[in-house]
């Protein structure tokens, strides 16, 4: 479970190192400062749901890498703390780029989870990942608007008691122990199509 404490942990350490980024950028003018925060769709097996992020770190010429924060709801609620990294393509103004990001699913209860086991019923954080590509398309020198889609991937392990036979599709047992009430584990593999679109400044 994710407590208030773990969540505001995240967002300090995060703008801590934006500040430290920007603190860089007048240091050293090749280096620049950038702040990437987009809405998105996911789409899989286990329906639809939006996600948020945050993302800030340093471009050098074509590359940017950052760190990441944001918010999914795809099957559980998650918040994935993550590495970004960028490359941009093109000479002209607008320009094509690829990403890919790692990092880890913190889980954060909601009442309306459904739960596979009936009693001692607890989750484990997981990785995420997600690769991708997309259009930046630059509206002044400050502002760019970027549209983008991949493949994301989402894991998280649920672990309990007097296990339900009945699993939806993607996921599977994992160390199950034999005998009534023995402690048994469900990894979550959740595929996603990602389409976001956001704001870069």
């Amino acid at each position: 479970m994710l407590s208030i404490k773990k969540i505001s942990a995240v967002l300090i350490l995060t703008l801590v190192i934006a500040n430290s980024f920007a603190q860089q950028k007048k240091i050293n003018k090749p280096f620049q400062f950038h702040s990437i925060n987009n809405v998105g769709l996911l789409e899989g097996q286990a329906g639809s749901s939006f996600q948020l992020q945050t993302i800030n770190g340093a471009q050098y010429k074509s590359w940017f890498i950052g760190i990441g924060v944001g918010l999914d709801y795809y099957r559980f609620r998650t918040i994935p703390l993550f590495m970004d990294a960028r490359k941009e393509f093109g000479k002209g103004t607008n320009k094509i780029f690829v990403y890919a990001d790692a990092g880890i699913n913190f889980y954060w209860k909601r009442d309306k989870d459904a739960k596979q086991f009936y009693a001692d019923d607890k989750f484990e954080n997981g990785f995420y990942g997600e690769v991708g590509a997309g259009y930046k398309l630059k509206l002044n020198p400050k502002l760019s608007l970027f549209f983008s889609g991949g493949y994301s991937y989402k894991k998280i392990v649920e672990e309990g008691s007097y296990y339900n036979y009945y699993l939806p599709p993607g996921i599977f047992f994992i160390d199950p122990l034999p005998g009534y009430g023995g402690q048994s584990k469900i990894r979550y593999n959740l595929n996603r199509l990602a389409m976001k679109a956001g704001i870069e400044f």
